[in-house]
């Protein structure tokens, strides 16, 4: 038999709020449009300082093997 106890009578409140609006709404769309930026920018378009470094022959050949190329 289970009995009711005063906890589980007393009103639930969430532990976490939302923000009002929603996912759905108008105001969440420009949210998301203004966190988004402007265009992507290429990999060539980068200025040298932000640049990926070259891969040298031998790191190309440990990332092919899987590990140290035999």
């Amino acid at each position: 038999m289970v009995r009711p106890t005063l906890i589980s009578l007393a009103k639930r409140v969430p532990l976490i709020t939302f923000r009002k609006g929603g996912a759905g709404t108008l105001g969440a769309q420009a949210a998301n449009q203004q966190l988004a930026g402007g265009p992507a920018i290429e990999d060539y378009e980068l200025p040298a300082r932000f640049a990926r470094k070259r891969i040298d022959p031998e790191e190309a050949a440990y990332i092919n093997n899987g590990g140290v190329p035999n």
